[in-house]
This record gives structure tokens, C-alpha cells and sequence, in this order.
């Protein structure tokens, strides 16, 4: 994507915000045609979104400090806390799901819990952990950052091979 059409995004997700004096954290979503290089407004989620990991970790910002400190009265304006997207950022969610039993949850004891220690994970799991059935079964999303889409993706694979969950 052209530095352009970002700048065009960004400017237009402030514009929406502005129009309706959102503050909080939130989400402009759009459609990308890469063939056309235009966008199109999707929606607008007013939380953050499980994705905001990405985020943090592109811009170099904790974006949930941010929302306590604004709440606090103590975060600067906005406009002075200028954060430049650096590099390439990738997110997996980590399921206790059964892919044969259409993906319904798989509860139990976690008897094995390993994630790669250079890495990103946020996650509320450890051994020993009980996954219930009666909640999402999301375990954890492991993310990672790089200077390229290609190196980010490189370094999630190894992520990737360097987890281990069982029970």
C-alpha cells in the first residue's frame, strides 16, 4: 500500500471520528481493492479489537495504556502523539478447538504450555490451566514484528513451531 493511500485512510478514520467526537480507542475498518487502489468504509468498532496487538506492536504504542490514561485525564492530546507504522506485524489466535467435531471447544487440563520466550504472547494460560467449554476458547494470540511482511512471517512460523499445548 502507497505511503498515499495510507495517509488517505488514516485521514479519513480521523475525519469519522472527529464528525461524532469519538475518544476512546476504536476501529475504522475499510474494504482495500489492491486492483483499483481505492478503499471503502466497512464499519467502525468503538472497543479495541483482538487485532490491536498488531497495532501496538507496528506503531510502537500500548494502545490499552493509552485508554487508562485518557479515562485518567492524563494522556497528552493526540494530535502531539504522533506514532510512525514501522515494519510488519502478524497475529495467530490459538483455539482449544476440535477441527474434527466442526471446531466446537475442547475443555480440560493443559498438562503442556511452551511459547517461543522472544515472541509476543498474550495469553492467560499456563499448565495446569482448566480451558472450560462455556466461554470462547480463544488460549492466545502470538505476535510477531518485523522490518518486512516477508520476515514477519518468517519469524511467526518459527513462533508457530516453537509452541506446544496438550491435555
Amino acid at each position: 500500500m502507497s505511503e498515499t493511500t495510507r495517509q488517505a485512510l488514516y485521514q479519513t478514520a480521523i475525519r469519522l471520528g472527529q464528525a461524532v467526537n469519538y475518544r476512546s480507542a476504536g476501529t475504522v475498518e475499510f474494504v482495500f481493492d489492491a486492483n483499483t487502489q481505492e478503499f471503502y468504509f466497512l464499519e467502525v468498532n468503538t472497543r479495541l479489537q483482538v487485532e490491536h496487538g498488531v497495532t501496538e506492536e507496528v506503531m510502537n504504542i500500548d494502545l490499552v495504556e493509552w485508554m487508562v490514561r485518557l479515562a485518567a485525564g492524563t494522556l497528552p492530546p493526540l494530535h502531539t502523539l504522533q506514532p510512525t507504522a514501522v515494519g510488519a506485524s502478524m497475529q495467530v489466535r490459538l483455539y482449544a478447538e476440535d477441527p474434527h467435531k466442526n471446531f466446537q471447544p475442547s475443555a480440560g487440563l493443559l498438562t503442556q504450555v511452551q511459547f517461543p520466550s522472544n515472541t509476543r504472547v498474550d495469553t492467560w494460560v499456563e499448565i495446569g490451566s482448566d480451558v472450560p467449554a462455556f466461554y470462547d476458547p480463544m488460549l492466545a494470540k502470538i505476535i510477531v514484528h518485523a522490518d518486512t511482511r516477508t520476515a514477519a512471517l518468517a519469524k511467526l512460523q518459527h513462533a508457530l513451531a516453537n509452541t506446544k499445548i496438550a491435555g
